[in-house]
């Protein structure tokens, strides 16, 4: 609980969390796991949190969104982690965070395995300057928390891209090139993954941005004889706010860009993994046939000697030593022009 700006601790009960959802100088954060649970079937109908909105949280796999309903928005994301045991490339572990804001509550629901609640209540208590926006100060830690944790992983699956770029070019040991193009497609599939939760991330930031700014229009715009100046501290609060969302949503764009690029990269190595294999196929087959005309030479020769016919040399001496020459010139003719040509 976050009463006039300052963090509190408290445990409260469904009927508890009611009445101070009533409070406007209260702000609740309400972390519970996901799922259908008693916590969640319990609470969410008593704030009047819309059906639909239930349903998505109740629902697994929903695409990160945010949804606009009478009183309360409905935000789902992704927290990331990079994998690093996943093998040579890194892999992602993806945790479904759903929360629903309302105008001094908001109800995160994840599973706590993936998702550090402990960091998002750190990033609120460090941002005293947002402490006037009340319960937007609690929904971008939690969206800062989140994309900070996405950017980390475009960053990492970036540099193994640039890494797997290297090992492209790497001195041949049998043991690189084998497992090169297995790698690339793994990463290519990583990237994807990340993809899926990045894209629809900037729409997210946008809409929330554009809440903010909405917010503290119609801020602007209240007049109040009892106290005037609180209208317009928050917002100035809110105003102050928008930049910090405005620097989310740089991170979200930076992170699609390093998503972009990398997955670029991937397709490129795969791309010249597979012309550098036709490349050396070539040369193994200019190299293999070069040796078959050459050999083919000798063979064309003694068999025309070895027939049962009388021709010049039959029977003689000098007849053998005119074949071995043949042989010898035709060979080494027929290697010099390969070897000058670059196909021995």
């Amino acid at each position: 609980m976050f009463r006039d700006g300052r963090h509190e601790d408290r445990r409260l009960d469904v009927d508890g969390i009611a009445e101070l959802s009533r409070d406007r100088a209260v702000c609740l954060w309400i972390c519970l796991p996901a799922g259908r649970t008693e916590e969640v079937g319990a609470l969410l109908p008593a704030l009047e949190v819309h059906q639909l909105a239930v349903e998505d949280v109740v629902t697994e796999h929903q695409r990160p969104k945010l949804e606009h309903y009478a009183d309360h928005l409905f935000l789902n994301a992704y927290a990331v982690r990079v994998d690093e045991r996943a093998g040579r490339t890194p892999g992602l572990a993806l945790t479904e965070v759903s929360a629903v804001i309302r105008r001094n509550v908001l109800i995160v629901l994840a599973e706590d395995e993936g998702f550090d609640a402990g960091d998002v209540l750190d990033r609120a208590d460090e941002a005293e300057d947002l402490a006037g926006t009340g319960v937007w100060r609690l929904v971008h830690a939690l969206i800062d928390s989140l994309v900070d944790g996405q950017l980390t992983a475009a960053e990492r699956l970036d540099e193994a891209a640039d890494g797997l770029g290297d090992d492209l070019f790497a001195e041949d040991d049998g043991s690189v090139r084998t497992g090169l193009q297995r790698d690339g497609f793994e990463l290519h599939k990583t990237l994807v993954r990340l993809r899926r939760v990045l894209v629809p991330m900037r729409e997210v930031t946008a809409t929330l941005l554009r809440h903010v700014h909405e917010d503290a229009a119609g801020r602007g715009g209240e007049e109040s004889a009892d106290a005037p100046t609180a209208d317009e501290q928050r917002r100035q609060a809110l105003i102050e706010l928008a930049a910090y969302l405005q620097d989310v949503n740089d991170h979200v764009l930076r992170a699609i860009d390093w998503t972009e690029s990398a997955r670029d990269m991937a397709t490129s190595v795969l791309q010249t993994h597979l012309t550098i294999q036709g490349n050396t196929l070539n040369v193994v087959m200019k190299k293999v046939t070069s040796w078959a005309a050459i050999i083919a030479v000798p063979t064309l020769i003694t068999g025309f000697y070895g027939m049962n016919v009388p021709f010049p040399g039959y029977g003689a001496g000098w007849g053998t030593v005119a074949s071995l020459l043949l042989i010898v010139g035709c060979s080494g003719a027929l290697w010099w022009q390969f070897r000058r040509r670059g196909w021995l």
